[in-house]
This record gives structure tokens, sequence and C-alpha cells, in this order.
């Protein structure tokens, strides 16, 4: 039986992170269709700057949770796949 690796807090919260964007953003959208077919185009500035908020904390979250795992993945000041040997030349396209 293959043992499932957990995941850290960062992962979880970048996960739930996206969900609960992903969420709110397809529920504003149908709001946003509501109000034109209800031809209540008032509303609509603030749905979509709604679905802005949420994408900027999206991207905050995420710009984080990145950077960390970039963090973790280097030793000694050079990356993983550098030090496995595993890096692609950008010139030649050859490892």
């Amino acid at each position: 039986m293959a043992r499932r690796s957990r995941k850290t807090t960062s992962q979880t919260i970048a996960l739930w992170v996206l969900k609960v964007d992903a969420a709110a953003t397809f529920a504003v959208l149908g709001l946003c269709a509501l109000s034109i077919l209800r031809a209540y185009e008032g509303a609509l500035p603030y749905l979509t700057t709604l679905i802005g908020a949420l994408q900027a904390v999206t991207g905050v979250v995420l710009t984080a949770y990145f950077h960390k795992a970039k963090a973790e993945n280097t030793k000694g000041g050079i990356t993983y796949d550098a030090a496995m040997g595993n890096v692609l030349d950008s010139d030649t396209g050859d490892l």
C-alpha cells in the first residue's frame, strides 16, 4: 500500500483559498447574470469589485506559497534541479 504524503499547512491554506475564490467567483457571476436579467445593472460595479478583491487576495496567498516552496527547494543557494543536474540548457534545450 502506497503511503500518502501529508499536505503541509501552507498547501492546505492555498487550496482552500483557491476553492473559496472559485466558489465566490461563480456565485458572483451568477448574481451578475441575475442582475442583468432583472435589468438591475446598478449592482454590477459592486459585484465585479468583489471578484477583483477575491482575485487579489488569491494572488497574494499564492505568491507567498510559491515563494515559500521555492525557498524550501533550494540548498546552498542552488535549486534542487540544478543540484541533481536535471536543468535544461536554455540555449540548446539539452540536459
